[in-house]
């Protein structure tokens, strides 16, 4: 009996000296927590690029507006193709964006509706040569991540997040509305 425990000893020192696999075990230790943080550092960059290039395709087609060259295009559907060209179609830009376009006498009258949990088609005013007028687009950008892991959800348990991007100004005196750009 004595010489199981002796063995058994000896195979316990031996087990203890090798250093084989633990390489392994301690990078699948670390592994879960050092790809979740990775793929959060992509999303997070992907909604910031997605929302710097809303930015710039919310102030390009609103330069359309403000100089009087939309007026002559149509209406809330013209407006959102033109946004989405501006931002080269991105992420389903057509079905994943709202725009709204509102314009009254004073910029304090101006109110925006709330941002709905579900896509909403958005409001859309004519405007003329001198009225104030605010855009504001929505892009309902949905998270490649789970939710629970990033935090990056805008409403709880919703699985997307909320891009939001608006440019207040008023139109330029034009003095009729100009042609539709291409």
């Amino acid at each position: 009996m004595l010489g199981y425990y002796k063995r058994l000893l000896k195979r316990a020192r031996q087990y203890r000296k090798d250093k084989e696999g633990v390489a392994a075990v301690e990078f699948a230790i670390v592994a879960l927590p050092f790809f979740m943080l990775l793929f959060g550092i992509i999303e997070l960059a992907v909604i910031f690029f997605l929302n710097s290039a809303m930015t710039h395709a919310v102030s390009e087609a609103g330069r359309q507006i403000r100089t009087g060259n939309f007026q002559a295009c149509g209406g809330a559907a013209k407006f959102k193709e033109l946004v989405c060209s501006e931002m080269d179609n991105m992420m389903d830009c057509q079905n994943n964006i709202r725009i709204d376009v509102l314009s009254q006498p004073k910029f304090k009258d101006i109110n925006m509706p709330d941002p709905e949990e579900n896509l909403q088609p958005g409001n859309y005013a004519n405007t003329n040569a001198g009225d104030p007028v605010v855009i504001r687009a929505l892009f309902y950008y949905q998270l490649a991540m789970p939710a629970a892991l990033t935090r990056m959800e805008t409403h709880q348990g919703s699985g997307y997040r909320i891009l939001e991007s608006s440019t207040a100004f008023r139109n330029e005196p034009f003095p009729a509305p100009g042609s539709c750009p291409g």
